[in-house]
C-alpha cells in the first residue's frame, strides 16, 4: 500500500466514523463497548465517592473476588451460546469443593490427585447434564434445577457431620494466597499487550487485503495505547500492595484460551452456529449432540475449578462454601457484559467484563457504607438494562436481517 492510498483510507475512515458509530447502533453492533463505558462510569462515581476504591488494597482484593465469579460466569457463558441455561454450577462448585476438602484434609490424598478427581467429577456431571439435555431431550432448565437441588443435598452427604472444613495451610489455600513478584507481573502484562497489538494489526492488514472493511490504523493503534495503559495502570497500582494475584491470572489465562477457541476453531464455530438455530446447524453437518453435551462438561469443569479458586479464598470447603448468590451474580456478569440471553451471541470476555462490573458494584456500595439489599437492588437494575439493550440489539438485527 502507497503513503497516498494510507493516507486516503485514514480520511475516509475519520469522516465516516460519526456515520459507522450510529450505524453500529442503528444495527444493534456496538459489542462490549456499553459495558466498558459503563466500567468508566462506575470507577468515576465509586472513586469521587471512596478515594479507596482504586487503592491498592482495594483493587487486590477486588481482583481476587471478581477472579472466581468471572471463572463461574465463563461456565455460564458457554451454556448461553447455546440459548440455555444452567442453574446448578454454582452448587457444583460446592460439591466439587466439599469432595476435594474431605479428600485432603480428612483422608490425606495427595493434593493434585485430590483436584484431579474433583476437576474429573466437574467434568463426568457436565457429561451426565449434557446427555439428558441433548439425548434424552428434558429441557436444560429442568435438568439443572434438579442437579442444583441434588449437588445441595450430595454436598451435606459428603461433608457429614462437620459441615464445615477449614482449608487454612492447604495448597487450595497457598495457591490462592500467592502473588506474583512485579517482574513477573509486568513480563505478563508485556506479553498480553504484545498479543492484543499484534492480533488486531495482522487482522486489519488481512481484512484489507481480501477487500473487506477495516478499521482505521488510528483506531487500531488507539485500542493499542488504550489496552497497554490500562493493564500497566493495574499493574502498578496491585504491585504497590501484594501484586498479581494468582485467582486473577488464572481467571484471565481461562478466558483467552476459550476466546481463542470460540474465534479461531471450527468447534467455537459450532457452538455460535447451534445457538443460532439449531436445525441450521445440523443441515450444515454440525455434530449437535455432542457440541451440546461437551460444552455442559466444560462448564462442569468451570465449575469445579470456581470451587477450588472459593475453596481457597474463603479457606472453607463446607456447606456454606456457595450459595444462589454466586449463580445470580454469575448469570448477571455473563448477561451485563453482553451475552446474548437467546444464544449464538457473546464472548469469553463479555462474562469478564460482566463480571468486573458486578464485582466493582458490590465492592463500591460497600465502601461507601450500602448494605447488601442496596447491592441487590442496584445489580438488579444494571441487569435489567443489559437485557434491555440486548433486545434492542436483536431488533437491530433483525431490521437489517441479521438477526
Amino acid at each position: 500500500m502507497t503513503r497516498n492510498s494510507f493516507i486516503t483510507d485514514e480520511r475516509i475512515s475519520h469522516e465516516g466514523f460519526l456515520a459507522t458509530f450510529i450505524r453500529r447502533v442503528r444495527e444493534g453492533q456496538l459489542g462490549s463497548l456499553p459495558v466498558i463505558l459503563a466500567l468508566v462510569v462506575i470507577v468515576i462515581v465509586f472513586q469521587s465517592a471512596n478515594s479507596k476504591f482504586i487503592s491498592p488494597a482495594n483493587l487486590v482484593n477486588l481482583s481476587t473476588t471478581v477472579a472466581y465469579i468471572a471463572i463461574l460466569a465463563l461456565g455460564i457463558n458457554l451454556i448461553l451460546l447455546l440459548g440455555e441455561i444452567d442453574l446448578s454450577l454454582a452448587q457444583l462448585g460446592g460439591l466439587a469443593a466439599s469432595l476435594l476438602g474431605v479428600l485432603v484434609v480428612r483422608q490425606g490424598v495427595p493434593p493434585v490427585m485430590a483436584l484431579i478427581i474433583m476437576l474429573l467429577l466437574g467434568l463426568v456431571v457436565g457429561a451426565i447434564q449434557g446427555w439428558f439435555f441433548a439425548v434424552v431431550g428434558i429441557p436444560a432448565f429442568v435438568v439443572t434445577l434438579a442437579g442444583l437441588l441434588a449437588y445441595t443435598g450430595l454436598t451435606l452427604t459428603t461433608l457429614g457431620t462437620q459441615k464445615n472444613l477449614s482449608m487454612a495451610d492447604t495448597f487450595a489455600f497457598e495457591f490462592s494466597s500467592f502473588y506474583f513478584p512485579a517482574l513477573w507481573a509486568y513480563a505478563f502484562g508485556a506479553i498480553a499487550a504484545i498479543g492484543f497489538g499484534g492480533g488486531i494489526i495482522y487482522s486489519k492488514m488481512r481484512r484489507h487485503s481480501e477487500g473487506l472493511d477495516a478499521p482505521s490504523w488510528t483506531s487500531v493503534f488507539v485500542r493499542i495505547a488504550v489496552l497497554t495503559i490500562i493493564v500497566f495502570g493495574f499493574l502498578i497500582l496491585v504491585n504497590q500492595d501484594f501484586g498479581l494475584a494468582m485467582p486473577f491470572f488464572l481467571m484471565l489465562v481461562i478466558a483467552i484460551v476459550i476466546d481463542l477457541v470460540l474465534r479461531k476453531t471450527r468447534y467455537g464455530r459450532s457452538i455460535y452456529a447451534v445457538g443460532g438455530k439449531v436445525e441450521a446447524a445440523r443441515r450444515a453437518g454440525i455434530r449437535v449432540t455432542w457440541v451440546r453435551i461437551s460444552v455442559f462438561m466444560a462448564a462442569g469443569v468451570l465449575a469445579a475449578l470456581f470451587g477450588f479458586i472459593k475453596t481457597g479464598v474463603t479457606t472453607n470447603a463446607g456447606s456454606t462454601l456457595v450459595g444462589t448468590q454466586d449463580l445470580l451474580d454469575a448469570i448477571a456478569a455473563a448477561v451485563i457484559g453482553g451475552t446474548s440471553l437467546f444464544g449464538g451471541r457473546g464472548t469469553a470476555w463479555a462474562a469478564v467484563l460482566g463480571a468486573l462490573v458486578v464485582g466493582a458494584i458490590k465492592n463500591g456500595l460497600s465502601l461507601i457504607g450500602f448494605n447488601s439489599d442496596a447491592q441487590q437492588i442496584i445489580t438488579a437494575v444494571v441487569l435489567l438494562a443489559a437485557v434491555v439493550i440486548d433486545a434492542l440489539s436483536r431488533r437491530g438485527q433483525r431490521y437489517v436481517g441479521r438477526g
